[in-house]
């Protein structure tokens, strides 16, 4: 009796079979070596930010003192603009008297009371003309809310003194 080899049959394997575990074979080496990358990179900055951390920490502390310099500051810039916001606005009376003043008349004291919002204006002129002419350009002014004119006298030059007490709207 002969013994007899018989030869093994050879598995014939599809191609697509080869084709597609190589390249699941190439995708796993692929993940394998993406994910090593990115491990190496996060440790990588994260020893990075560790740095930056023991750096930032003394500037810190310097924004922290600064901060406590200004908090001052800060303070009277509000309390300046408290002010601000609450200060009535006055006009500007002497552009004003300037603007419509006759020549021939002039003012030698002036009084303001921003509560009332009076003017009282002490003033010589060099007769009852002008000084007429002057209480009419008063009267036809839109600002003005009343105006009186008092003491009206005669100087020792034959000046006309006289008093304006004028309130603004």
């Amino acid at each position: 009796m002969a013994i007899e080899i018989t030869p093994r049959v050879k598995i014939k394997l599809p191609g697509w079979t080869i084709i597609t575990g190589l390249v699941l074979l190439i995708l796993l080496i692929g993940l394998i070596a993406v994910y090593i990358y990115f491990e190496f990179s996060l440790r990588k900055m994260s020893q990075g930010l560790q740095e930056k951390d023991i750096a930032v920490a003394p500037l810190e502390k310097v924004i922290a003192e600064k901060e406590a310099e200004l908090e001052p500051i800060d303070q009277k810039i509000n309390d300046f603009n408290k002010l601000l916001v609450q200060h009535k606005k006055t006009i500007d009376i002497f552009l004003f008297l300037e603007s419509i003043c006759l020549p021939s008349v002039w003012f030698s004291e002036f009084s303001f009371s921003s509560n009332t919002r009076e003017v009282t204006l002490f003033g010589q002129t060099d007769n009852f003309a002008t000084l007429e002419q002057q209480i009419d350009i008063l009267k036809q002014e839109p600002v003005l809310r009343a105006s009186k004119i008092t003491e009206v006298s005669v100087g020792e030059e034959g000046n006309i003194n006289f008093t304006f007490s004028l309130l603004f709207k």
